[in-house]
């Protein structure tokens, strides 16, 4: 619901962090500004951004560079440009507000923030090359910057107070405005124009440092409210010091009040709604900065109402209570604000850097993406022209459902993954502390426990990050990784076997809470851990859910040493960025601020003002080409990968198989099908090669696979860090190609039928004592070479082929199912997967149901050598049974499902020495194909 204008009618203005040459040249700022914001803050990091990834400045940066300016010469002329663009736009407001309203934001350099002559010379600089009358300096309410802010204002200079996180540093940057003003006014004889200037007060810093303190003290009930209490407090001090007769005297004379700006307005944790401070500070005269994500969720759906001035007690309450308690809000906005203007420096040393890093992007001519579509060239690029035109990307960024289904309403809750990336690095001073702390506390060992989305990021990055880790980072305090996404006992117990339990952290991940295999596991740890410590077991313990799941409860009962809350408008296979992947990747080892850095630039790259018919945008680019060729009937993307890199694959192959697979639609990812020769493929494939940079040993193969006429895409990585940006590139372009599939990429409605239907058969199993004998058509076949011809000789063209393989993924299995695999799709022609059983059924198990009936499905289920009850914890038995109950049972709930969605299936039981009986099988198949092979035809 549009709430913009609403809120202009209670006093407050709206105004937007984002500034950037793109999003004024697209008119999206238009459309912001018609939406009714009424102000621009710039940003050094999104300038950093744009600078870097994409062509907003290519041009401009050419021309400058060829003039042999230096970078912060450079720097400032493109800043400028944009800030003067950006006043003229805003002075129809600034003109019809006479002056209270339609500024622009514009940043000086950090090194100036304790320098008060430095900063009143370059803000004296600055305006000069801007010259509009609609533009604020940013100054940090330093003592220095204090000092500034006085100096300033007596010379009629429009001042936006910065870095303010606490009563007194507010008082302190009021009176230097007051006073300023009675310099101006004393020394001016017109007064039309005095100057103006807002107060920004950060709000979500302050509830993350106070929050943390609240927590270890157990006083739950009051999180969330130090920050608007804060803010609370300031309104009252502006309220008095506005109205004063000081300021009469002044107000009389055409003084305009210092309004209060909340900034910071996202909530950093995931406990509070997306508008939880919006709209809590609604009020008169005064200022709330959004960032691009808080402006969608507050158009969506915000609630607007003044609340600046209700329940004021309550809040200086509030405060009082926090002072009894020992928390000295005082000191800790000191600490607050020092780490603040390090970040301020930080990001803005990276975005001088940037300057010199594009210059030399564009002196190397350097592609991220290479794309040879071959044939389908011209269709991709009218597609893209549509895609364009229609403003596809902008209606993404703005959380319009209707871009994949008219009806999906539910869609907009599921696009968090649109701006984790920004929340995240909020966030990352507590994973860094979480870290250290399981470190010290002697853990050497970190499982773990997740299914599909849970467990696919945190496995990519233990298997692709941890050898790094240790060559490259061998000081950083980290854990030896492993994940667990099984039910098969045999698994669950060699790895019980190779564990040292005591000092081993277990990380509990689910969305929903209740993932039964995570569950399972979470019980069957928990009381082995019990045994050595029965007082306190739950400190092995670390949760990742959303918000008010049954896991929340389970934790908080259990002990567990730490909970993570995690963004409940995010799906499982979109979270790679979020607690699901980022808290396993801190245990690792690696450098997560390098790593959202290389999501971020993507993230940017990906905006909606950007134009992939320039070259930019390169989600856009993909999610075409992908959606494009499936269309065409090149619906099976074939991946090749560098070896460091192979793991990705793995977490590809769940995000675009489970969100494309839908409606008799869908494109299947051929993950680790080992390359061959153009001939052996067919029609119904394209391939993208994920390229890490210096490694050329695919290059030949995949020139000849695109001179053979096959669609080809190519990802170039600088270095693993760049699977970050890689993340939400595919994030991105997997929803793009769900738009033109005309599917819901967010849902996976297929999944849970196997799901019910495993149910229903554990329930059976356990009424029955053992495992049921059958069901109908799901008996296992004789496990021969010529069964399996028999059933695979019904491939036609375009057919694929699916092992389901529930055994353990020892290195002999691995090595036979992919023999087995590469026999067939020589044979046959056609493309292969192999998935493990159940985890497959959190990953590709969609597309196989719901995806394009095109599929053959050979289905493995081992005995166990050693099967395990599955305990129950405090009276809460979520699964009775076994844990080979509970296998056999998914095993067969998939098979009929298969079968209910009328894919053909054959079954083969394996005796508990799996390598043997595929060894064999194998063998006879290759056998059997020579021979048939050498007959006439």
């Amino acid at each position: 619901m549009e709430y913009l204008h609403t809120v202009s009618e209670f006093g407050q203005s709206l105004w937007l962090n984002y500034l950037r040459r793109a999003f004024i040249d697209s008119g999206e700022l238009r459309d912001a500004l018609e939406a009714g914001v009424t102000g621009i803050t710039s940003t050094p990091i999104v300038f950093e951004k744009a600078i870097t990834d994409s062509s907003d400045y290519d041009r401009s940066l050419t021309e400058l560079v060829g003039r042999g300016m230096p970078v912060m010469d450079i720097y400032q002329a493109l800043v400028v440009d944009d800030i003067q663009r950006a006043a003229d736009m805003l002075m129809p407001i600034f003109e019809l507000t006479e002056g209270k309203d339609g500024y622009v934001t514009m940043e000086l350099n950090p090194a100036l923030a304790f320098d008060s002559v430095g900063t009143i010379a370059e803000a004296r600089h600055v305006l000069a090359m801007v010259n509009r009358p609609n533009v604020m300096i940013e100054i940090p309410a330093t003592t220095a910057g204090v000092t500034a802010i006085e100096k300033l204002t007596r010379d009629g200079v429009n001042v936006n107070a910065t870095h303010i996180f606490s009563l007194a540093t507010y008082e302190l940057v009021a009176e230097a405005y007051v006073r300023g003003l009675e310099s101006y006014v004393s020394s001016h004889s017109v007064w039309r124009q005095t100057p103006a200037s807002v107060a920004s007060f950060s709000i979500s810093r302050i509830d993350a440092l106070v929050d943390e303190e609240l927590l270890r003290l157990g006083r739950r009930d009051l999180m969330g409210q130090a920050a608007i209490a804060l803010a609370k407090a300031v309104y009252l001090r502006f309220c008095q010091r506005f109205s004063d007769p000081v300021w009469q005297k002044l107000e009389k004379k055409g003084a305009k009040v210092q309004k209060p700006k909340w900034t910071r307005t996202a909530p950093r944790s995931f406990r509070y709604l997306d508008t939880y401070y919006i709209e809590a500070l609604i009020g008169p005269d005064t200022v709330c900065t959004l960032s691009p994500a808080s402006l969608v969720a507050f158009r969506d759906h915000g609630r607007a109402a003044s609340r600046l001035t209700q329940n004021i007690e309550q809040s200086q309450a509030t405060l009082a209570a926090l002072g009894e308690l020992g928390i000295d809000l005082e000191s800790m906005a000191t600490e607050l604000q020092k780490r603040s203007l390090a970040d301020f420096d930080r990001y803005f040393q990276a975005l001088i850097r940037s300057v010199s890093r594009k210059r030399g992007q564009l002196e190397e001519a350097w592609r991220p993406m290479v794309l040879r579509p071959g044939r389908y060239g011209p269709a991709v690029d009218r597609t893209l022209e549509k895609f364009c035109a229609d403003r596809t990307m902008c209606r993404i960024w703005s959380h319009d459902h209707t871009v994949w289904q008219d009806e999906e309403r539910e869609i907009v809750n599921r696009l968090g993954w649109l701006h984790i990336v920004d929340a995240m690095q909020e966030n990352l001073d507590g994973l860094v502390s979480f870290v250290s702390q399981v470190s010290n506390a002697g853990f050497e060992r970190a499982v773990v426990l997740g299914m599909g989305g849970s467990s696919l990021a945190p496995e990519l990055y233990a298997r692709t990050f941890a050898p790094w880790v240790q060559l490259n980072r061998p000081d950083q305090p980290h854990l030896d990784p492993t994940v667990l996404d099984t039910s098969d006992p045999d698994i669950i117990r060699a790895l019980e076997n190779d564990l040292t339990l005591e000092r081993t952290l277990f990380i509990v991940a689910s969305k929903s809470g209740r993932t039964v295999e995570t569950i399972s596991a979470f019980k069957y740890f928990y009381n082995r851990l019990a045994e050595f410590d029965p007082a306190d077991p739950g400190r092995n313990f670390v949760a990742i859910t959303d918000p008010g799941t049954p896991l929340v409860d389970l934790a908080e009962r259990h002990g567990f040493r730490e909970l993570f809350l995690n963004d409940p408008t995010i799906g499982g296979r979109y979270a790679a960025l979020s607690y699901f992947g980022l808290v396993p990747a801190a245990l690792v080892g690696l450098d997560l601020k390098l790593l959202l850095d290389r999501a971020l630039s993507m993230t940017v790259n990906a905006h909606s003002c950007n134009c992939p018919l320039k070259g930019d945008n390169l989600a856009a680019q993909l999610g075409t080409f992908l959606g494009d060729m499936a269309l065409e009937g090149r619906d099976k993307l074939t991946l090749i990968t560098s070896p460091s890199v192979a793991p990705f694959g793995d977490w590809l192959e769940q995000l675009i198989a489970e969100s494309t697979g839908k409606q008799g639609r869908g494109i299947l990812p051929v993950v680790g099908e080992p390359l061959a020769a153009p001939g052996v493929y067919g029609d119904d494939r394209f391939f993208v090669h994920l390229r890490l940079a210096d490694d050329d040993r695919n290059d030949l193969a995949v020139q000849a696979l695109a001179d053979a006429g096959h669609p080809v895409v190519i990802l170039h990585l600088r270095d693993l860090y760049d699977l970050g940006g890689l993340f939400f590139t595919w994030e991105m372009a997997t929803a793009v190609a769900s738009h033109f599939l005309g599917v819901n990429p967010f849902n996976q409605p297929d999944v849970e039928t196997a799901k019910r239907l495993a149910r229903k058969l554990m329930v059976e199993s356990r009424q029955a004592g053992r495992q049921p004998a059958g069901l109908p058509l799901l008996e296992f076949d004789e496990l021969s070479a010529g069964a399996l011809k028999s059933f695979l000789d019904q491939i036609r063209p375009g057919d694929y082929v699916a092992f389901h393989a529930f055994v353990p993924p020892t290195a002999g299995t691995v090595a036979a199912l992919q023999a087995l695999r590469v026999a067939v799709r020589d044979r046959y022609k056609a493309a292969t997967t192999i998935g493990y059983g159940p985890r497959y059924l959190h990953s590709t198990g969609q597309f196989y149901k719901g995806g394009p009936a095109s599929g053959l499905f050979v289905q493995f289920v081992s005995e166990s050598r050693l099967d395990m009850a599955i305990p129950e914890i405090a009276g809460r038995p979520e699964v009775e049974g076994t844990f080979g109950m509970l296998k056999a049972a998914q095993a067969r709930g998939d098979a009929l499902a298969l079968l209910n969605a009328r894919r053909p299936i054959v079954r083969f039981y394996l005796s508990d020495d799996v390598e043997r009986d595929l060894g064999r099988l194998l063998g006879d198949f290759e056998t059997r194909s020579e021979t048939e092979l050498r007959q006439p035809a």
